[in-house]
């Protein structure tokens, strides 16, 4: 435009109004355009982010891809960005890029891929993953995830809870006591499959390991909901000390397409050894809580001939740890070695010996010791069996158990030597026998007539000491009540008469199997005989005829034994 010089303010003026509108124009398009140019990049760029599966174990993976695509070749695409710890740990896997053609258009996918590894268990909301194109920055949420513990799994087509558990009943066991080892399967629902759940339980290398015959089923309320329990047990008994560690036990679930494998958490032990303070000198590793009896097949047999001693073993604890009891030498017996007669139960053992009475007379099987630890007392234990009393008779047969070495020459000087033996023994006995029956009954009964029996020598003694108790004194009476006894006693062991003092007297009825009772009646007799000898006052016919029928029913229950 030309404006005349005399006019150039008002040219001016003109061309400003002219050409503001114009720019304003002219701004307002190019707003307009960038931002229509914007929202078409915006519309043509597609981001995504997904992660499956969406429920896992602490001990399993989960898979995030990240993808970004347009209609339009992309270039100058940046890496996402994101952070998920402290939840997940991020391990990248592998990247792609996939080309495709849009509306005759070339255009450019890229892809990421990356493991998920969890750190903690529950449900977790996943952090927006940030995305870069052209310093354009675009962003996608990948959604929740939930982990559960390696021992539970929900079921979101059933919202069935399963769940495992392993448990022991002592984790401070001593060496070879017994603890019981369980592991339990809950569920809140079937599974919908036709498999049925497997476990696997540990190796238990360090344990002797017995298994009940029956699993067991039960229900329990837990958080206000009923779980089904499938229980197992093992009974279990360490075999080391120290501390030991059991695996964790597995629990397979036959989902389809996604089978879950539940495990336990590993169970920790601290075995304590034996203690040495205490230990008993026959100790053979017994642990538990054990009692002992005994029994005989019979208690009246002839020398040489032999007993069934039966030992049994019964209580609670590791029976394997129990071994026969060992039976000191006993004077007067042979003793086989134990066998082992029974083991069919779980907690006895029954073992059995042959006994061999080498002499006759009233003979006693002394007791037998077991010693044990007991686990729930922290202390060494003993049991022990009563003294059984043994009537042993004179074998008819004569025959002598030779218990020396079997070489020739020394059988053939036995057998030599055993005739001169015999011929002098025997004439000693015969003449010994004369000169203590002289002097002990003062009659004259023939040295050739065969002994009598102890009670009924005693009894014919008594009854002569009754008839003649008025024409002795009483210090007499008593001295010669005292001497029947001690008479009975010697005969009833086969030694040689002699004056005994209280104690030998209870020893003697001891291992003659006399009871308790009629142990104190002997005693309380030959007291008040002592008594009477130097008492002032003198028996009473009646207090005579007293300590002769006493003495009379001790011998009668002696002998009914």
């Amino acid at each position: 435009m030309n404006c005349p010089t005399t006019n150039e303010f008002t040219c001016n003026s003109k061309v400003d109004r002219l050409l503001v509108p114009s720019l304003a124009y002219i701004i307002t398009f190019g707003l307009l355009l960038i931002t229509f140019t914007t929202d078409v990049q915006s519309n043509d760029v597609k981001v995504e982010a997904s992660v499956t599966p969406r429920h896992i174990q602490l001990n399993e993976r989960a898979t995030l891809e990240l993808k970004i695509s347009g209609n339009t070749l992309m270039k100058h695409i940046g890496a996402p960005s994101f952070n998920f710890l402290p939840n997940f740990l991020a391990v990248p896997l592998h990247s792609k890029t996939t080309p495709r053609l849009v509306d005759n258009r070339l255009t450019v996918a890229m892809a990421w891929v990356y493991e998920l590894i969890p750190q903690k268990t529950g449900e977790v909301a996943l952090s927006d993953v940030r995305f870069s194109y052209q310093d354009v920055p675009y962003n996608a949420n990948p959604g929740k995830i939930t982990v559960g513990s390696v021992d539970s799994y929900i079921d979101i087509a059933t919202d069935g809870i399963h769940t495992v558990e392993a448990t022991v009943s002592n984790s401070k066991p001593y060496l070879n006591q017994a603890i019981e080892y369980q592991f339990r399967y809950l569920y809140t629902t079937v599974l919908p499959t036709r498999e049925s759940p497997s476990y696997v339980l540990p190796t238990f290398s360090d344990f002797l390991v017995e298994e009940p015959s029956d699993n067991i089923t039960t229900t329990t309320r837990i958080n206000g909901r009923t779980y089904h329990v499938d229980e197992y047990v093992r009974h279990l008994y360490p075999q080391k000390t120290g501390k030991i560690l059991i695996p964790p036990a597995q629990l397979k679930l036959p989902i389809k397409g996604n089978p879950k494998t539940l495990k336990t958490k590993s169970v920790a032990l601290n075995v304590q050894p034996l203690p040495e303070i205490g230990k008993p000198a026959n100790f053979d590793g017994a642990v538990g809580e054990y009692n002992i009896s005994t029994s005989v097949d019979r208690r009246r047999l002839e020398v040489r001939k032999a007993l069934t001693l039966w030992v049994t073993i019964t209580g609670t604890g590791n029976i394997n740890t129990v071994t026969a009891p060992k039976i000191t030498p006993m004077s007067g017996f042979r003793t086989d070695p134990p066998i082992l007669a029974q083991r069919d139960s779980a907690n006895t053992r029954i073992y059995q010996y042959a006994i061999i009475p080498l002499k006759s007379g009233i003979l006693q099987l002394p007791g037998i010791e077991f010693s044990y630890f007991n686990p729930t007392k922290e202390t060494y234990q003993t049991s022990k069996t009563g003294l059984i009393s043994l009537t042993v008779t004179p074998n008819p047969n004569g025959t002598v158990d030779i218990e020396s070495d079997s070489s020739h020459w020394a059988l053939w000087l036995l057998l030599s030597i055993i005739p001169i033996l015999v011929l002098a023994v025997g004439g000693y006995l015969i003449y010994r026998s004369k000169t203590q029956y002289k002097t002990r009954s003062g009659n004259n009964k023939s040295p050739s007539d065969p002994p009598m029996d102890p009670s009924v020598q005693a009894m014919s003694s008594l009854q002569s000491l009754g008839t003649n108790e008025t024409a002795i004194d009483g210090s007499a009476f008593v001295e010669s009540l005292t001497g029947i006894i001690h008479q009975y006693l010697c005969n009833r062991q086969e030694t040689t008469l002699q004056q005994l003092t209280p104690q030998e007297i209870q020893d003697m009825c001891q291992q003659i199997g006399i009871s308790e009772t009629d142990q104190k009646e002997l005693l309380d007799i030959i007291t008040k005989c002592n008594y009477h000898k130097f008492a002032p006052v003198p028996l009473t016919g009646d207090e005579r005829a007293s300590l002769i029928s006493r003495v009379e029913t001790v011998i009668n229950n002696v002998e009914s034994i």
